[in-house]
């Protein structure tokens, strides 16, 4: 009996190790710099609710949601300032409105990739753009960084089919940037925010 008990348990941990190699030789490869604007560092927005005052910085949210999602998809992807030998940057305008009506979370990401680019200040179009939003349901009474998260993972899952689906992104992630994309990321700063309209 212990003999059948440990092939069960030793057939099983097998099948969990390889699955987990499987998923892990799935990951798309390529060197992916991220970067979200320092102004959704600095200035929080309320949401809006007739008798509650909740204010939601953007930045440190869309930051640990987007990597997060990114990484289960692609080999390497990291924040800007840690990427090395990057082939894309990826610049995410992330946003965020609450239905209070409905007690629904709006997330949104636009996002901008860039392949090459010129000097400070002189960067080349965007090869890429892309829009994209989701709704999560909750409250804002209780923990609502929880489902706020929720929804910038939706939103960054709907980005990420969208870049699976793009040959430009495709092709560019085997090709190195011509420039250090650290020298990239803080003049990407200074570009002017989305219009938005809810």
């Amino acid at each position: 009996m212990r003999l059948t008990w440990k092939l069960i348990f030793g057939l099983v941990f097998s099948l969990f190790a390889s699955t987990w190699a499987m998923a892990e030789s799935t990951l798309i490869p390529g060197n992916i710099a991220v970067h979200i604007a320092q102004m959704h560092y600095e200035h929080p927005v309320r949401l809006l609710h007739p008798y509650l005052d909740v204010w939601h910085m953007k930045g440190p949210l869309a930051q640990k949601a987007a990597i997060s999602t990114l990484n289960k998809h692609f080999a390497n992807a990291q924040w800007c300032d840690q990427a090395k030998n990057a082939a894309v940057l990826i610049f995410l305008e992330p946003h965020m409105f609450y239905n209070a009506q409905l007690n629904v979370y709006h997330a949104e990401f636009i996002a901008k990739v860039f392949t090459q680019t010129g000097g400070i200040g002189n960067i080349e179009p965007a090869v890429l753009r892309i829009k994209k939003q989701a709704q999560q349901l909750g409250p804002l009474t209780v923990k609502p960084d929880f489902y706020m998260e929720k929804a910038y993972i939706k939103a960054m899952e709907k980005v990420i089919a969208e870049l699976k689906k793009s040959p430009a992104f495709s092709s560019a992630l085997n090709v190195k940037m011509a420039k250090n994309v650290e020298t990239i990321c803080p003049a990407l700063d200074e570009l002017p925010v989305s219009k938005l309209y809810y």
